[in-house]
C-alpha cells in the first residue's frame, strides 16, 4: 500500500477512534446516570432496566470498536496494514474504506463467521 493512502487510513483510524472515545464516555455517564435514579414504579422501572441494556450495549460495541482500531493501527506501525491476518492477500481498499479497522479480506471474514 502506498504511503500517501496508507496515512490517509491511519488518520481516518484516528478520527473515528476520538468519535467513538467521546461515545463510549457519553454511554458510561448515561448509564451511571440511569443506575443513580429512583423510579418511582413498577412501569418506570422496566424502562429504566431497557435503557440501560440498550446504553450498555452501545458501550460494549464502542469499546469493542475501539481495541479493533488499536489494533489496526499497530498492523499500520508494523507494516502489516492491509494484509489479511488470517490468508495473507492484500484487502481491497473498498472493503478498507467501509471498514478501516478490518483484519480480514470479505472472504476470510464469511469463514471466520460461520464456524
Amino acid at each position: 500500500m502506498e504511503k500517501k493512502t496508507r496515512d490517509q487510513f491511519r488518520e481516518l483510524l484516528l478520527e473515528t477512534r476520538k468519535r467513538l472515545s467521546g461515545d463510549y464516555e457519553k454511554a458510561k455517564e448515561a448509564s451511571s446516570e440511569e443506575f443513580g435514579m429512583e423510579m418511582p414504579d413498577v412501569n418506570d422501572e422496566a424502562t429504566r432496566t431497557i435503557s440501560r441494556r440498550i446504553i450498555m450495549s452501545i458501550g460494549d460495541k464502542s469499546l469493542e470498536t475501539l481495541q479493533q482500531i488499536e489494533d489496526a493501527l499497530e498492523r499500520m506501525d508494523r507494516g502489516e496494514y492491509g494484509v489479511c491476518e488470517e490468508c495473507g492477500a492484500n484487502i481491497p481498499v473498498g472493503r478498507l474504506e467501509l471498514l478501516p479497522y478490518t483484519a480480514f479480506c470479505v472472504q476470510c471474514q464469511e469463514d471466520i463467521e460461520k464456524s
